[in-house]
């Protein structure tokens, strides 16, 4: 227990093992606990533990910084201020910091600020420059807290620049032909386009995610402290500041990496290149792990190094602002906004659309945005769904009517030009469902016929292709098939009905 900790704190010479424990007493599963125990007896244990501050072990300052934090006694983050102004070892500086940010600490706002300003003053070497990177880091965390951060406003409307739009390997050429006359090619993840107004390509809904390129600056070296040097000496600063209106905050960023790199090594990379750049932009990008207005997606090449791309947050994406109301298992927006792509050519004007396992109506919200419709039905045995759907919905400026019910039992007084769906499917740790999803294919395909008008058309979006084309079997026509995703195994099949 605790308080048997702080009894041996008193005779023992050795501190720094008693303060570990302690701490990891507070952090434990009982920590709630220890932590009230503690807090009761503390008006005769503080001096005791207080007292350690003046210890020359380095180590049980920075542990004894760590367990007030837990602790978060108010009269206490005034002392571990002044504690960590007086603090000489560089190491120990950023745990009196860590403890601050269980305080309120707006009456520091002003201090914290001119450290900060001291800080990016002192000049780096190999010394210093890890642990003052850090310290850096967590000021701004804690300013972050207290000050009402004034974000950047993207101005970069009528500046030309270079985006790469990611998109469907499969399916490109969607992308490509909605781009119309702009400037653009086909690469390896999507698509490169040149453009002087970005925000426009937001009313294009089939691609997945906007980055943009820095010029000369596409690819970068494998070592993170290079890569960092050669995005500043390429101009990421000025290329930021001159598409977004100055407000004189730095801009916040993040990294984030995409590859084969093992995972305990992408935080050290992570953080070497964060502090690089800081320091090469003087403090222009500062890494946060929150409130971020840039992301630098970095995606490992197979040449060695890093291509770089620049997702700014600044530049907002409405296109599925709607989608409000999820299910884990509902398909992802642009994936319906690509299925009613593929599909266009057999979209009826006007029709009247039925979605039987209609989840929170994204598909049927992609359908409305595609072309105009007369009506839209959904149906779903989750009473969570539909309730989501009609909010979506609403929010999407869609008018549709969604029932709470099986669709097996569903009935009807006219008949639908369109069914479009998503079907269920289980996944691979599911398997003994499998044949719960086949009686549904089989039972899905005998009462669809019901629903659609002769000639009507079926948009099927499936991660099981061969129940969907056996039992589609003899009761549809199949007019074309796209492979959406090997790796996913998603297919959209375009059926009509038999006569």
């Amino acid at each position: 227990m605790v308080l048997d900790i702080l009894e041996e704190l008193k005779r023992s010479e050795e501190k720094r093992p008693l303060l570990i424990q302690l701490r990891e007493r507070l952090r434990g599963a009982e920590g709630a606990k220890e932590r009230m125990r503690l807090l009761e007896e503390l008006e005769q244990t503080e001096a005791v533990l207080l007292g350690l501050f003046a210890s020359e072990d380095a180590k049980v300052r920075k542990n004894l910084a760590l367990i007030l934090g837990e602790l978060a006694v108010p009269k206490h983050r005034q002392l571990l201020w002044e504690k960590y102004l007086l603090e000489e070892t560089r190491f120990v500086r950023g745990a009196y910091l860590e403890a601050l940010k269980h305080f309120d600490i707006k009456e520091l706002a002003k201090e914290l600020k001119a450290e900060l300003a001291r800080l990016q003053e002192i000049e780096l070497n190999d010394e210093n420059r890890k642990h003052l990177a850090e310290e850096k880091t967590l000021l701004r965390e804690l300013l972050q807290r207290v000050e009402a951060e004034k974000p950047h406003r993207f101005t970069g409307k009528g500046i030309v620049s270079d985006l790469i739009l990611t998109t469907n390997r499969n399916h490109k050429h969607v992308v490509i032909e909605e781009l119309g006359m702009r400037k653009k090619k086909a690469f390896a993840a999507g698509v490169m386009v040149q453009t002087e107004d970005p925000a426009a390509l937001y009313e294009l809904r089939t691609f997945e995610e906007l980055f943009f390129v820095l010029p000369g600056c596409f690819q970068v070296a494998e070592d993170p402290v290079q890569a960092a040097e050669q995005l500043a000496k390429a101009g990421i600063y000025s290329y930021l500041k001159r598409r977004h209106e100055e407000n004189g905050r730095p801009f916040v960023f993040r990294i984030e990496l995409r590859g084969d790199m093992p995972l305990e090594k992408r935080s050290a990379f992570t953080k070497k290149m964060a502090a690089a750049l800081e320091e090469q932009t003087k403090g222009g990008l500062v890494n946060l792990v929150s409130g971020y207005e840039v992301e630098l997606r970095m995606v490992q090449s197979k040449e060695r190094g890093w291509y770089v791309m620049i997702k700014l947050l600044t530049l907002k994406d409405h296109r599925f602002a709607y989608r409000r109301r999820t299910i884990s298992a509902g398909i992802r927006p642009v994936n319906a906004a690509l299925c009613m792509a593929l599909a266009e050519e057999y979209l009826t004007e006007n029709a009247r659309c039925l979605d039987p396992f209609c989840g929170t109506g994204t598909m049927l919200v992609e359908r409305a945005k595609k072309k105009k419709v007369k009506e839209l039905y959904g149906t779903d045995i989750l009473e969570e769904a539909v309730l989501g759907a009609r909010e979506n919905t609403k929010l999407a400026g869609v008018d549709a009517n969604f029932i709470h019910r099986d669709f097996l039992t569903f009935t009807h007084e006219q008949q639908f030009d369109e069914i479009i769906t998503d079907m269920p499917f289980v996944t691979l740790e599911a398997k003994e469902k499998q044949k719960e999803l086949e009686q549904l294919y089989r039972s899905f395909f005998d009462k669809a016929p019901e629903h659609l008008k002769p000639n009507g058309i079926m948009i099927l979006y499936t991660h099981d292709r061969p129940l969907a084309k056996r039992y589609a079997a003899g009761k549809f026509v199949l007019e074309k098939e796209y492979e959406l995703s090997m790796r996913e195994g998603s297919y959209l099949y375009i059926l009509k009905s038999v006569k």
